[in-house]
């Protein structure tokens, strides 16, 4: 609603049928046209809003967030891309979010929100063909022969040479760009969506039940997608490998091309959805009773004109910088988004170091623990601000309460285990043992004929209960499959009498504090999220109604700039610290293979406590910070007239909008049945928000 005046009456104040009507539309501004489809209406409600909104989050954090994970390394070795490059690939999302966020809140914040929401999950989906071309375009893969890496067998790495593969990047970054696009509409606009067409009271609990579904879908994409991957890329042809072999290709693309097509028939229910749902205009009425005070704006709040001009850009930028509890909060939840995305990324690894666990057996771990604490800490946030009726103040409190219990969690990553024995990198080798220990240099008098290359890193566990780098470091010059398992022997490196080694690395540490570890981290992620469904209501809250979209906008550019972004490579570096054994590519550094356990333990624990301990910082002083809005005659007043002061409106009762006396007719035919002959107005506003 756009304006009103204080002769509207209940009637034109609540209805607008242009607005209010499902149905499918074509063209933009004066040339549009709707096609209304009468007998779809009966969907025109919160709670399928709320369905069909959690349905598309799903599958986008399935497809963006769990396959991509997961498909990454196999697309390395298809393709024969670098980690650089599929850092890049992955980074494409972020790129285009970050471009689009501002001119999609801004602009479509002030239009028919269903449209951008339906038409960005429908780019969404088409992203995700895109990025299975490369499946149907590129040659067939062809594993050739099986090579082993033995002493004196070892060939040169032919993935280092320029491969015409390597060009097909560009449909995974194209992929990636429309993935950006498309689902930023989801989390700014369908945010607002919620918020704006359910009462003020429920819009916590909408938004509780939309976040935990969109942690859900990551969870999804991790277990589904290790699932393709033990298929044979080609599902048509049968292979004499088997999915241990490293020349295996799982079907990468499978999972991108099923969620590609459901995700674009997603998109056309809500593309389908009116403009505002019927019934719901008098819940945009009186809304910024909790805004920040600020003179600026209270001025924009009570311009109805404001937004309709180009220059207005640049002011309600100048508006929300302006707003300390917005840009606290803001911040804060950019400092977890980067806090959550890097444990994502190396929290398996974590695992797999300190407590020796199979990668698989890490990807559970964190599958179930995302499903469990994650989506949990969402959706209990939303049931307490509902339920507890929570101010702004009370919120930001509750965040700040949530982010200091996370921070103490913390302290379960000083816990360490014993280091894994590798051969050169924490132990010395059995036969040089007074060589120096090198993160790099793998060469030892006992495998310096083999010609090794540190390209190929295929561990192995000795007899002697020692990990090396490859059957080449360990010296082997023979191997043989003994009921599917490689065993290697004749190992130059390890003692006479038990010189043979299996694939893999060796399991021989002795920790078991695990079950400790991931209790305590299931509070540390639940305590996390918890404050989130709270936060995002602070945001809508303390900014002007109109402006709410844009804050939402606001918002994602700093979570790009400073969590997103920044996070994974801040974390990747300061965990590198702790890096013992590093693999190469192309005989440049690669990637860390083993981890120092003390060092990465206490690397771990600081720089997690220093980011929680500074969200809580930020979420104290937003509330120290904030200013509400003073209490007006009414709030001051225990008891008044309801049928002479409210329906006259003689106290000047608050509105938005310019929507005047007119409020006084909507508080009249909301509570018909009043049980009130005298009440307060903050009775009455208590009211409005849980019956309507």
């Amino acid at each position: 609603m756009t304006s009103s005046s204080s002769s509207l009456s209940y009637d034109e104040l609540i209805n607008n049928s242009d607005h209010e009507t499902c149905g499918f539309e074509v063209g933009c501004n004066a040339k549009r046209k709707r096609f209304p489809f009468k007998f779809l209406q009966c969907f025109a409600t919160p709670k399928y809003a709320l369905g069909f909104l959690c349905l598309a989050s799903l599958g986008q954090g399935f497809v963006t967030s769990g396959l991509l994970s997961v498909v990454i390394s196999t697309l390395e070795k298809r393709f024969h891309l670098q980690s650089t490059e599929t850092g890049f690939i992955a980074s494409s999302y972020d790129i285009a979010s970050f471009l689009s966020v501002l001119f999609i809140t801004y602009i479509g914040g002030r239009g028919h929100k269903p449209l951008w929401i339906g038409w960005g999950i429908f780019l969404l989906g088409l992203g995700s063909l895109v990025f299975t071309l490369p499946h149907f375009l590129a040659p067939t893969y062809s594993f050739g022969v099986v090579e082993h890496n033995v002493c004196n067998a070892t060939t040169s790495n032919t993935e280092c040479t320029v491969s015409g593969l390597r060009y097909y990047m560009s449909f995974f970054i194209i992929a990636q760009l429309l993935h950006g696009a498309g689902g930023t509409t989801l989390f700014s606009l369908g945010v607002t969506y919620l918020d704006e067409n359910v009462p003020q009271a429920h819009s916590s609990l909408y938004h509780g039940i939309y976040f935990a579904c969109s942690v859900l879908g990551p969870a999804f994409g991790f277990l589904l997608g290790g699932r393709f991957l033990k298929t044979y890329t080609d599902i048509t042809t049968s292979v004499s490998i088997t999915e241990d072999s490293s020349l295996w290709i799982g079907a990468w693309w499978f999972g991108f091309l099923i969620g590609g097509i459901v995700i674009i028939v997603m998109s056309f229910p809500i593309l389908m959805f009116p403009k505002q749902l019927p019934g719901t205009a008098g819940l945009r009425v009186n809304r910024e009773t909790e805004m920040h005070q600020d003179k600026m704006a209270i001025q924009v709040a009570s311009d109805n004109s404001f937004g309709h001009r180009l220059g207005d850009v640049w002011r309600s930028v100048v508006l929300l910088m302006r707003n300390p509890t917005y840009l606290m909060v803001s911040l804060a939840i950019s400092f977890d988004a980067g806090l959550v995305l890097s444990l994502t990324t190396f929290g398996p690894k974590y695992l797999e170091s300190m407590f020796g666990v199979t990668p698989t057996e890490a990807a559970l771990y964190f599958g179930v623990l995302a499903i469990l604490a994650g989506a949990s800490g969402q959706l209990i946030g939303g049931v307490v601000v509902t339920k507890a009726k929570l101010t702004v103040s009370g919120m930001l409190k509750f965040c700040a309460l949530s982010s200091a219990v996370a921070a103490c969690t913390t302290a379960i990553f000083t816990k360490t285990c014993s280091d894994t024995k590798f051969a050169g990198g924490t132990v010395p080798y059995p036969k040089n043992m007074n060589a120096t220990l090198s993160p790099y240099n793998h060469t030892s008098s006992c495998n310096a004929g083999c010609r090794c290359d540190t390209d190929a890193y295929d561990p192995i566990c000795g007899k002697d209960g020692i990990t090396y780098y490859s059957p080449c470091f360990a010296g082997c010059t023979s191997h043989t499959n003994a009921h599917g398992t490689e065993v290697y022997s004749n190992c130059s490196c390890i003692a006479s009498n038990i010189a043979t080694a299996v694939q893999g690395k060796c399991n021989n540490q002795t920790c078991h504090s695990l079950p400790l570890f991931l209790a305590i981290f299931f509070i540390a992620i639940f305590a996390t999220f918890l404050p989130g469904t709270p936060a995002i209501q602070a945001i809508l809250r303390v900014v002007p109604f109109t402006q709410r979209s844009f804050a939402i906008g606001i918002k994602f550019v700093f979570v790009r700039l400073v969590g997103s972004i920044p996070g994974p490579i801040i974390f990747g570096k300061v965990l590198d610290l702790a890096c013992v054994v590093w693999s190469t590519e192309c005989g440049n550094r690669g990637s860390c293979e083993l981890y120092k356990n003390e060092n990465l333990a206490s690397h771990m624990a600081t720089l997690i406590a220093v980011l929680k301990l500074l969200v809580t910082f930020l979420l104290v002083t937003a509330w120290l910070v904030y200013k509400p809005p003073p209490e007006s005659a009414l709030d001051a007043v225990d008891q008044v007239s309801f049928t002479r002061t409210i329906g006259d409106n003689n106290f000047g009762l608050p509105t938005a909008h310019g929507a005047g006396g007119g409020i006084g007719e909507v508080v009249r035919q909301r509570i018909t049945n009043t049980k009130y002959d005298f009440v307060s107005y903050k009775t009455l506003r208590e009211e409005i928000d849980t019956d309507i």
